[in-house]
């Protein structure tokens, strides 16, 4: 299926309007979330990395075919974390969230660094409307042992803090480990065409 970039939003009146599924990608700047999005569609430069790290503010959409939508919200982190961070994202995911067609949220994180106060955050803000697909990004740099182990550790203080998670899943874009597993799962909420009969 053919990929595509669709539109930008800054503000939720500039967000389209349309009835496809949406999956919506959030994570730190640095989380290797333009290069996992280019993997799941199938190009190498679709989604673009801003040229200076938590600046991009926008909510860009991609289409896959006619069938799927992408959402890729403004990553955080570097300049972006401060004490106003919770404050300047609350409205902007909140008025993301009100969309019916969000089907999947996908939370990056990168597979060796630790959970933030605004990772908490935005954890919990998500999970408030769906259960999470937590994506752990860079797996290529830990072992497959250290992989599991952060994989426990990490959904073990999600059920802690009481954040429901859908799935916890390792993936390597240098590598495309986890890549094909990650891409079927959320291909799996392409509409199914009933046969006439």
């Amino acid at each position: 299926m053919e990929s595509r970039y669709i539109t930008s939003a800054l503000k939720p009146e500039q967000l389209p309007d349309y009835d496809l599924p949406e999956i919506a990608l959030i994570g730190r700047s640095n989380s290797g979330k333009s290069t996992l999005l280019n993997n799941i569609l199938g190009r190498n430069k679709l989604a673009r990395k801003g040229s200076t790290p938590g600046q991009t503010q926008m909510i860009n959409f991609f289409g896959l075919g006619e069938q799927l939508v992408f959402a890729d919200l403004p990553g955080y982190g570097f300049s972006a974390i401060n004490k106003n961070v919770a404050e300047q994202w609350e409205p902007l995911v909140e008025g993301y969230l009100r969309r019916p067609n969000v089907c999947e949220f996908l939370f990056l994180i990168d597979i060796r660094r630790e959970m933030v106060d605004v990772d908490w955050f935005l954890v919990d803000l998500l999970a408030r409307n769906l259960s999470l697909y937590v994506v752990l990004t860079k797996s290529d740099k830990l072992s497959r042992q250290a992989q599991q182990q952060r994989v426990w550790d990490l959904t073990a203080e999600m059920k802690k803090r009481g954040i429901d998670v859908k799935k916890m899943l390792p993936v390597s874009s240098l590598k495309k480990e986890g890549i094909e597993e990650l891409r079927e799962d959320l291909f799996a909420h392409i509409p199914k065409i009933e046969p006439k009969i």
